[in-house]
């Protein structure tokens, strides 16, 4: 009965990507109205950014998938700085509703849920991911950085809620921010060489975490209800 609840709901979030194999079928309408037309590049960016990397992408490309003109994409982003930026807003707003699993599965099925909903989304935007995570790229600037901090603060948020812990140590904290930088790197690496299934690696990356949290050395009433929740 987990099983079946937690594999219904991958299989809600994993059916809402953006194919990253193909280009959008349906007809747009020639007019839209302002925000449907910002709307509608940021989704076509999006898509095109699930193939490319983001720091190689032309408005010209955009302007093609779009199927407008490359003044129409100048009129609502002057430069590709400020649409690569709109489209990670709405990429991480995307992730950050798609992590939080069922409150009704057991707290430790809740972070394989998690864990392999990361592995999905980072899977559909491989190129983009990439270069985010490279501190050297072009895209990699303090706003996109910004963003991507919420949502890794969003991350150990939801860690600690759905584990019972409302004031956790300093030591809690720093194990936290480790493993959620253990998990993007381990993901970029299996993004190279996927030498194990999407399953196999979200269980390694939770039974990091269990290690993690059950050595980070906190008040034993921290440890006893982590202990509690998911070993």
């Amino acid at each position: 009965m987990v099983s079946s609840r937690a594999d219904r709901h991958q299989a809600r979030v994993t059916g809402s990507a953006v194919p990253a194999d193909r280009p959008e079928t349906r007809r747009r309408p020639r007019r839209m109205a302002p925000h449907e037309r910002r709307d509608d590049l940021i989704r076509t960016a999006l898509r095109v950014f699930a193939r490319r990397p983001p720091g190689d992408v032309t408005p010209e490309e955009i302007a093609e998938e779009a199927d407008v003109s490359r003044a129409l994409v100048y009129r609502y982003f002057p430069n590709m700085a400020e649409l690569r930026k709109a489209a990670l807003e709405q990429a991480m707003a995307e992730l950050m509703s798609r992590l939080a699993p069922p409150e009704d599965l057991p707290p430790l099925e809740q972070l394989r849920v998690a864990l392999r909903t990361f592995i999905d989304f980072a899977d559909s935007y491989a190129p983009s991911y990439a270069a985010l995570l490279n501190g050297g790229s072009v895209i990699s600037t303090e706003e996109t950085e910004a963003e991507i901090d919420r949502v890794r603060e969003g991350v150990r948020a939801l860690i600690l809620q759905r584990t019972g812990v409302g004031s956790p140590s300093p030591k809690l904290l720093l194990s936290l921010h480790c493993w959620v930088s253990a998990v993007e790197t381990a993901v970029m690496f299996w993004l190279r060489d996927r030498g194990m299934s999407r399953e196999e690696l979200a269980d390694w990356l939770l039974d990091q975490l269990i290690a993690m949290l059950t050595a980070a050395g906190g008040p034993q009433e921290e440890l006893d209800r982590l202990a509690a929740h998911i070993t």
